[in-house]
């Protein structure tokens, strides 16, 4: 019979380092959503989102065309600054489809990676490699995280409600992790991507969609005055459904991001968790799903 794991074993230490982080981060969260302050959801966001960003930076650290990605964390820091400014002063500019600011960014980033590489002589696909990774960086962090949980939290009729919602998206993504890991690490048989993700299991996924509808309606339940702006509760298991399939793909990605890089781990900035990429990377797919839902079938 294999002996329980003793208190100086990594395997307590990982879970004791991974709860503390766990519960320092939701703490975090749970005081900028109590406080209602759009500030503090805006400043929190571009913190992730910057070191996310720099997280990138350092995990394709070995690819060719430092300089472009280097490149696209300043127009990062600018497209946060842009952003900012619009959701603190001139929210309504933010609520509709008019995405310039990330048009402006993508182009910035675009041009500015080409101009870098006049200088290097052409050796294989290194420019090519190195302009793609500078803009795959870019839309996958500043545009798909930072920008859309700002677009979405202003989306609702109101902030309090945008608060709101994004939590339901949150914890779905969240709960669709949990969800995953608990039900594959109990009752996990059938590998369901082992190429990329040999953990993973077509049961551990089929349970994960139950936890997201449970996180989708307990959010629900506990702010329904919040979500009387949504014409039917079938928009809610809509979402959980959507959103969970969203997260699965989104944590996947970063499975790919670091398998081509042949790279374990994206950081270790959260002591148990792992970097900040580890964090957000089903909610980069979760957000702008859950915006495009919202905008197009819902308001």
């Amino acid at each position: 019979m294999a002996s329980a794991p003793s208190k100086g074993s990594p395997r307590v230490a990982s879970f004791k380092a991974r709860f503390i982080s766990t519960i320092l981060l939701w703490g975090v969260v749970v005081a900028v959503f109590l406080s209602g302050a759009l500030w503090g959801l805006v400043a929190l966001v571009a913190a992730f989102t910057l070191l996310g960003s720099f997280e990138y930076l350092v995990l394709t650290r070995e690819a060719p065309g430092k300089e472009c990605r280097r490149w696209a964390l300043i127009v990062c820091a600018g497209f946060l600054g842009l952003l900012v400014t619009q959701a603190l002063n001139d929210p309504d500019s933010l609520k509709g489809a008019d995405f310039l600011p990330e048009m402006a960014g993508v182009l910035a980033v675009t041009v500015g990676s080409f101009v870098l590489r006049l200088r290097f002589p052409i050796e294989g696909d290194d420019s090519v490699r190195a302009i793609a990774l500078a803009l795959l960086g870019f839309v996958y962090i500043p545009i798909l995280f930072g920008g859309f949980i700002i677009r979405l939290v202003l989306l609702p009729p109101s902030v309090e409600s945008g608060f709101w919602l994004v939590l339901l998206v949150v914890l779905v993504a969240k709960f669709t992790d949990m969800g995953a890991y608990l039900v594959g690490t109990l009752t996990g048989r059938h590998k369901a991507i082992p190429h990329i993700s040999p953990a993973k299991s077509w049961e551990g996924y089929l349970g994960s969609l139950f936890f997201a509808q449970a996180g989708a309606f307990g959010v629900y339940a506990l702010g329904k005055e919040h979500f009387a702006w949504i014409s039917g509760v079938h928009h809610i298991a809509i979402l959980g459904f959507i959103l969970a399939l969203a997260a699965m793909v989104g944590d996947l990605a970063e499975s790919i991001l670091k398998r081509s890089l042949r790279v374990k781990d994206s950081g270790h900035m959260l002591p148990g968790i792992g970097g900040v990429l580890d964090l957000i990377d089903s909610l980069c797919f979760a957000l702008p799903v859950a915006f495009l839902y919202v905008y197009l079938l819902v308001l």
